[in-house]
């Protein structure tokens, strides 16, 4: 390749990963916008795990439990106008450890059958948080008769430190919608009306509505988020009869309960397909179908909770995460060292090849960055550790074949026999540690559940960034080494040439 040739691509190269990298690491406040407006990197934006940036956690109360705030709060109150409602506490209550239980919820084996109704109702809520998909998360009972909830805030860097607002509120809001959502309680029922007590079933007594579907997904395809709702034959053939029986002017939703999800048909108009798609969010998509489908399975809560009658409705506290405020960014600089001490025992040890493999491994990265920004799918530590396992596969894969062309020039070849030589010597060793790599990362992604698929997913992405990078190195040792004059020079390799006696 002409030196002009190699020059252009070279620069091309290095203009593309300085303007990528600038984008993907650096935040700042956009110019002439007087702060106001903020540009967030890639970095920033990509969804961070609990121990990083901290958990979301709620305690949510069975009907006829409330706290101990609660209850003195009211007891407490000495306004003469709220002496009605303390004597009722006062009355309907008693203590059990930090609760305060309805003496009729108690019953007569007090409160057991209570205690283990609210136990395999916290299995159920732990069941449908599985299927969240969250890369951690705990389900326990508090004292027997309440269920504490803790998932992942779900925030990025930038709604952590509260540089994107609308993004931090979105990520509570959604966790909020996740606990409000997965802990309903109550059979399917499709109603008349938009409010429960306002509100008539249009599904006979005799029939059950939960038997009318299959099972129920979040859907998505090309940016367009959905739930889809499968019926059975069965079903579908009542609920059309429902739907053209009813009045063109009116709609039909469908209930959790007393709950309404917010999924709405219109009367009058006959189904076409056994699949019902419902466009939402892609969290809110999620939460419906989990909490469909596990109802209609039989996975029914026993007990209402936060019931705003009794002022226990859910809210939402986040925690700093378990290993500390800074924890994004002792993480950063962590996986930064590690990315400056392979660039610099790259350089040391291979001259201007190792700045090659530098550029390599600043690819890599960027390259793993944007694709985690684009899924949008949460990182942990352990996620870190996965991508940070990519790298290492690649500057591994990349040392073994540096060192067999080393080996090949020591013995008097020239540059260009001994990359082909190296480079054909190490091609099934690479090749095969990648495939099984591979395939390891595919099996946990596809097998396994929460922060074992994400790391398994991020692993996946490493690996073929590692091996396209791989053969891309090669394509770069030729395009960066032609100018050079002394090409045993540019890697560093010293040719051994045997004189004759």
């Amino acid at each position: 390749m002409g030196k002009v040739k190699s020059a252009i691509i070279t620069v091309l190269l290095v203009a593309a990963v300085i303007v990528l990298a600038l984008f993907a690491t650096i935040s700042c406040g956009v110019p002439g916008s007087d702060g106001v407006k903020r540009y967030n990197s890639f970095l920033s934006m990509i969804p961070l795990g609990g121990d990083i940036t901290g958990e979301a956690t709620a305690v949510i109360y069975p009907e006829g439990v409330i706290s101990d705030s609660d209850y003195n709060y009211v007891v407490s109150d000495e306004d003469e106008n709220n002496k009605e409602k303390r004597e009722k506490y006062l009355d309907k209550y008693l203590s059990k450890g930090s609760l305060w239980i309805d003496k009729e919820k108690l019953g007569d084996d007090d409160g057991k059958a209570f205690a283990e109704s609210v136990k395999n109702d916290a299995e159920i809520i732990s069941d449908r948080l599985s299927r969240k998909g969250y890369t951690g998360y705990s389900v326990t009972v508090v004292d027997g008769y309440a269920v504490r909830l803790t998932i992942p805030a779900g925030f990025s860097y930038s709604a952590y430190k509260n540089y994107d607002v609308s993004a931090r509120s979105e990520a509570l809001s959604d966790a909020g919608h996740a606990v409000n959502y997965l802990t309903l309680a109550g059979k399917l029922d499709l109603r008349d009306g938009t409010e429960y007590d306002s509100s008539n079933s249009l599904i006979s007594i005799k029939e059950d509505f939960n038997s009318y579907i299959k099972s129920a997904s979040a859907f998505s395809r090309a940016g367009t988020d959905a739930l889809r709702i499968d019926l059975t034959n069965e079903g579908f053939d009542k609920l059309n009869s429902i739907l053209t029986a009813g009045d063109s002017n009116s709609s039909a939703y469908i209930y959790v309960g007393e709950t309404n999800v917010q999924l709405t048909f219109t009367m009058g108009t006959a189904l076409s397909d056994k699949s019902l798609y419902f466009q939402a969010s892609k969290s809110y998509s999620e939460d419906y179908a989990i909490l469909i489908d596990s109802v209609a399975k039989g996975a029914r809560l026993q007990n209402n909770y936060n019931d705003s009658k009794e002022s226990t409705a859910t809210s939402l506290l986040a925690m700093t995460p378990a290993y500390g405020e800074n924890a994004p960014i002792w993480l950063a600089a962590a996986v930064g060292a590690i990315t400056l001490v392979s660039i610099i025992f790259s350089i040391i040890k291979y001259k201007r090849l190792g700045i090659v493999n530098s550029l390599i491994i600043l690819l890599y990265a960027l390259a793993v960055i944007t694709a985690l920004t684009i899924i949008g799918i949460q990182v942990t530590v352990a996620g870190v550790f996965a991508a940070v396992l990519g790298l290492a596969l690649l500057c591994v894969s990349n040392v073994v074949t540096f060192e067999a062309v080393r080996r090949e020039t020591s013995v008097g070849k020239t540059i260009s026999t001994s990359v082909k030589t190296g480079y054909k010597n190490t091609l099934f060793a690479v090749l095969d540690v990648h495939v099984i790599m591979i395939i390891a990362a595919a099996i946990m992604a596809l097998v396994g559940v929460g922060e074992l698929a994400a790391c398994g997913l991020i692993f996946f992405i490493g690996a073929i960034a590692s091996y396209v990078l791989y053969w891309f190195t090669r394509f770069m040792w030729y395009v960066i080494s032609s100018p050079a004059r002394d090409k045993f020079k540019f890697c560093g390799f010293a040719r051994e040439v045997e004189e004759d006696d």
